[in-house]
């Protein structure tokens, strides 16, 4: 009798242990639901702008994201470059933005300065993410500020000037502005000087409407009606209303719900015109900070923005939650510069601002969260880029570069899934070099511990500054002389590195070629250039 109990006994244990293996294999067997990815990127929002690392500027739902479980909080996350337009080349394309001749903010075609090749839009023939996904079976869509190229041809501009815009570059749906335009529209915003009301930036208003393709949005016709439908390549007739962040998360939520509908994995690329100048707060925003302390009215515009901003962070989170997709959705939040001078923007101590090479200029905030993929919230002190986006999403697909054309950027896979706490490869930086490569320039090399800043002055390294980065945040004590071994290899490195930028800008593009007529380009006297970088 014991003998028939035990022999039944192990029946059941063998059946329990091949149901487990069968489950297992079955499971094993179910083919993985592909990775959606969502690149939020902010603009001019500094280290010290975000409440995780102690700024003034309520930001909840980032400071959520910051600790979630499925998260990584990126503490040295580097911008590709310390301005607007560099840095939208390097997450689009995993290249340095010298090497297609995007040397600074692209300020368009309606600017005198564009009579030199001098601020490039970004080429066709680099080839993108957008691009890399659309042929991986990707969506791709786009909202926001693009400031890579103008998206027409205006009445007084050179005919053979290159048109850049979205659809260009490999994104199906996009509704952008070709640069910065203010965050709402409520008080000045886009509006003329004379139906402004309690505006905050009466003088010398910008505004670039939002122009797009492909995709359902709700505009304003002339009669302030709302309506929607796909929009050709033109200017909207006339303003959307409210906060610019807001509108963003509507166009987003609606492109999300249709893809997640059609089943379709996609490429979402998220830049916010937040917090550039002209920043305007709204409601109840304006409220909240005037309870919270006795700011002034610049630092509540500021500080409004970035909080309605954040909103938007929170409602696309939630959102992924909503329909299930949170698992597999790569949702990254970066900045693409340091703050502004001369406003609210903060650093906590890091040294320099936008334009600047130390990091002040280019560390900024960066947030990572793929629970597929993270098992537990990590804070990340390795550097990471912004052009180790587009390498990283090569890896994940299995894909790579259809050429053999340089790659600054690495793929940040086995950071993310904990494998390696350094990088590879060191990090380079040129800033200014404004396409000759012999004029005055700053440049920068950064790698796991150590820091090269120096500036190139006719073409040649005149001086240079090592500095260590995880004891010296505020860059204040050259460790040349100390470890004189550590800064020659380095240095070696980094002009190897410079030779190779401009190699490829010399002989991989065709930006050299383009060169256009003072009476070709549209004229505008009164222009303030901080306003379009």
């Amino acid at each position: 009798m014991v003998w028939q109990l035990q022999r039944v006994m192990s029946s059941w244990a063998l059946a329990l242990l091949l149901l487990a293996v069968g489950s297992q294999y079955s499971d094993a067997s179910k083919p993985k639901k592909p990775t959606n990815i969502i690149f939020m990127m902010a603009d001019d929002l500094g280290w010290g702008d975000v409440e995780y690392n102690n700024g003034t500027a309520r930001t909840p739902h980032l400071n959520e994201m910051s600790t979630a479980a499925g998260s990584l909080r990126l503490n040295r996350y580097y911008s590709g470059g310390p301005v607007c337009s560099p840095t939208r080349g390097t997450v689009l394309t995993g290249r340095n933005h010298n090497r297609y001749c995007v040397w600074t903010a692209n300020s368009g075609n309606n600017k005198p300065d564009f009579a030199v090749a001098e601020r490039m839009p970004l080429p066709s023939y680099e080839y993108t993410i957008a691009t890399a996904a659309k042929a991986a079976g990707y969506s791709t869509a786009m909202f926001g500020k693009w400031h890579l190229g103008d998206f027409f041809q205006l009445p007084k501009s050179n005919p053979k000037w290159p048109i850049s815009h979205p659809g260009t570059h490999g994104f199906d749906e996009w509704m952008a502005t070709e640069r910065s335009t203010p965050t709402a529209t409520t008080n000045c915003g886009c509006f003329k000087p004379d139906k402004c009301q309690n505006g905050h930036w009466p003088d010398n208003v910008a505004c670039n409407n939002y122009r797009g393709q492909n995709t359902p949005a709700l505009h304003l016709n002339d009669a302030g009606v709302m309506f929607g439908g796909a929009t050709p390549v033109t200017n909207l007739s006339t303003l959307i209303p409210g906060d610019d962040s807001e509108y963003i998360g509507n166009v987003a939520e609606s492109y999300i719900r249709r893809q997640v509908a059609s089943g379709s994995p996609f490429f979402l690329y998220l830049p916010f015109h937040t917090v550039h100048i002209r920043y305007i707060a709204v409601e109840p925003y304006i409220t909240m900070y005037r309870k919270l302390g006795n700011f002034s009215t610049t630092e509540i515009d500021y500080f409004g923005a970035i909080s309605a901003m954040d909103a938007q962070v929170g409602r696309i989170r939630a959102l992924l939650r909503e329909l299930a997709i949170e698992n597999n959705t790569l949702l990254w939040f970066a900045s693409d510069n340091g703050p502004e001078n001369g406003t609210p923007g903060q650093t906590n101590g890091l040294r320099g601002r936008k334009r600047d090479l130390t990091e002040g200029g280019i560390r900024v905030p960066g947030l990572l969260e793929w629970p597929d993929r993270i098992n537990e919230h990590r804070v990340v002190e390795t550097p990471i880029v912004s052009s180790d986006l587009m390498p990283s999403f090569l890896d994940l697909v299995g894909e790579h570069m259809p050429d053999k054309r340089p790659v600054d950027g690495r793929s940040a896979l086995d950071i993310i899934d904990g494998i390696s706490i350094n990088r590879s490869s060191p990090i380079g930086f040129a800033y200014n070099v404004g396409g000759s490569f012999n004029g005055t320039y700053n440049v920068a090399w950064v790698d796991n511990q150590y820091k090269i800043f120096g500036t190139v002055k006719k073409g040649k390294l005149a001086e240079t500054f090592l500095y260590d980065l995880t004891k010296d945040l505020a860059e204040a004590n050259d460790l040349s002389a100390k470890y004189p071994d550590i800064a020659a290899r380095m240095i070696t490195d980094m002009v190897a590195w410079l030779e190779s930028v401009e190699n490829s800008a010399k002989t991989e593009s065709q930006c050299y070629s383009v060169k256009l007529h003072p009476e070709d380009v549209m004229d505008e006297t009164d222009a303030d250039l901080r306003f379009l970088e």
